[in-house]
């Protein structure tokens, strides 16, 4: 197996264990998961018609312009952890949302640039990856 779906599949699993551990308390926040993954996939799409960036390597080969451990499970969980412990004071939420921000765009510099899971195209870069992922994290919130 490819180091791709080892990587597609282990953010899952680690995904779905942070969810299992700290389950008690998260229905209410499920509402948040499924727009989480509905806001991801409008990203998606909006990418794929523009080709800012696509997927080489998938789990499922349909529909191709989505990564589904990403928009279906990572994405949804983590807005879901966001949502359920963000710190009280915008300050901190900035200072949060700046680190977290950073590790994930930094994980896909890392993917992109050394994975066939994701490619960037025509001028996108991890730039702009940093800002969408640093404003998601207050419009899954507000």
């Amino acid at each position: 197996m490819a180091i791709e779906k080892w990587i597609q599949y282990g953010s899952m699993a680690a995904a779905i264990l942070m969810f299992m551990i700290k389950r008690k308390g998260m229905k209410k926040y499920i509402p948040v998961g499924f727009f989480a993954s509905y806001y991801a996939n409008i990203w998606c799409f909006l990418a794929m018609n523009f080709n800012w960036w696509n997927f080489p390597t998938r789990i499922f080969d349909k529909p191709d312009d989505i990564s589904w451990p990403v928009n279906f499970v990572v994405v949804p969980i983590m807005a879901m952890f966001w949502v359920r412990y963000i710190p009280r004071g915008l300050g901190r939420q900035i200072s949060w949302a700046f680190l977290l921000t950073t590790l994930l765009t930094g994980f896909e510099y890392l993917a992109e640039r050394y994975t066939g899971l994701i490619k960037y195209h025509n001028g996108y870069d991890w730039y702009y990856s940093y800002i969408l992922w640093f404003f998601s994290w207050f419009v899954w919130y507000w």
